[in-house]
């Protein structure tokens, strides 16, 4: 008898620790259910968090952060399209700024590469807005075109 209780705690030790529970039935389990004031309070905080992430952070944890307010906004049946479109243009025209920046320091610190790139982001966000301005971006490729070529007449590489 006392073999056959230790065979049977074996047993059951082995089940528990592989997560199987035998004496639990899986209909009747009830799905979680979550409540309607649930839903606004996280679209209340990620609100809070894309205003932060508008602010403080980078074009890209903005852009994720926008996406987690719009899903979590439908569900609360919270979602205003006007304001997601705001907050859209916000986060590109901050990046334009932040593109413009960077040319402009890179092309002061003779990176040129980096000026490129900050130029070619500029082009890509200014597109998505329908803010795009030919003449300005051929002036600023010339200007960078100008910079690449006194460098390689100076010999400063």
């Amino acid at each position: 008898m006392h073999r056959l209780s230790i065979k049977v705690f074996f047993l059951a030790s082995i089940l528990f620790t592989f997560g199987i529970n035998p004496t639990v039935n899986a209909s009747q389990e009830g799905t979680p259910t979550i409540t309607r004031k649930q839903l606004k309070t996280a679209a209340y905080n990620s609100l809070w968090r894309l205003k932060r992430a508008i602010e403080k952070g980078g074009f890209y944890s903005a852009r994720v952060a926008l996406n987690v307010w719009r899903s979590n906004a439908v569900d609360a049946g919270l979602f205003d399209q006007a304001q997601y479109d705001e907050f859209r243009r916000q986060i590109y025209e901050k990046s334009i700024e932040n593109s413009l920046t960077c040319f402009e320091a890179s092309i002061l610190s003779g990176n040129y590469k980096d000026a490129k790139i900050c130029l070619h982001t500029w082009k890509l966000r200014t597109q998505t807005l329908g803010t795009y301005n030919q003449e300005y971006y051929d002036q600023m490729k010339n200007r960078l075109e100008s910079a690449v070529s006194q460098q390689i007449v100076t010999g400063k590489e």
